[in-house]
């Protein structure tokens, strides 16, 4: 009976964790590291990991087919800080059943540099808004466009 009831547990946990997050909520930012020189007038890199679940793929910056959804991070303006050209990395090519053509995908984990230039004026700390948008598919089937929103947080140098 303890057996019983403590499986019952574990999977109203399970179901729970699941329910949390709809389909297609395949990605998620797992860490955003600056390089460079966090003071007025200075340079910085973020580099932004993200991590896509286990059995998905999202088509990359530059999709194989002008009809996919491209993974593109947008960066919010905020006063005294200007980003510079967004760097995305090559996606992999990717035979799909079902279709003709292979897929330019990102699957696993991925990194986007987004230089920052920062002001003579910039107040540091500075908090530029981010989003990561995306489409996620599971083999040909693909879901509806997500947008992950999160902050690059500029603190000065210590």
């Amino acid at each position: 009976m303890k057996a019983l009831l403590c499986l019952l547990c574990l999977c109203l946990v399970s179901s729970t964790t699941l329910a949390q997050r709809k389909l297609g909520e395949a990605a998620k930012i797992v860490g955003v590291e600056l390089q460079g020189e966090p003071m007025p007038g200075g340079k910085v890199i973020a580099v932004v990991k993200v991590r896509v679940d286990e059995g998905y793929h999202l088509q990359s910056h530059k999709p194989s087919e002008p009809q996919f959804i491209a993974t593109v991070v947008t960066v919010d303006a905020a006063a005294g800080a200007r980003v510079g050209t967004i760097s995305y990395p090559a996606g992999k090519s990717e035979k799909v059943e079902g279709l003709s053509k292979p897929l330019s995908v990102y699957e696993g984990e991925f990194t986007v540099s987004i230089p920052i230039g920062l002001t003579a004026a910039a107040k540091l700390p500075l908090t530029l808004p981010t989003t990561l948008a995306y489409q996620a598919c599971k083999g040909a089937q693909c879901y509806a466009p997500q947008k992950l929103k999160f902050d690059i947080k500029i603190e000065p140098k210590k």
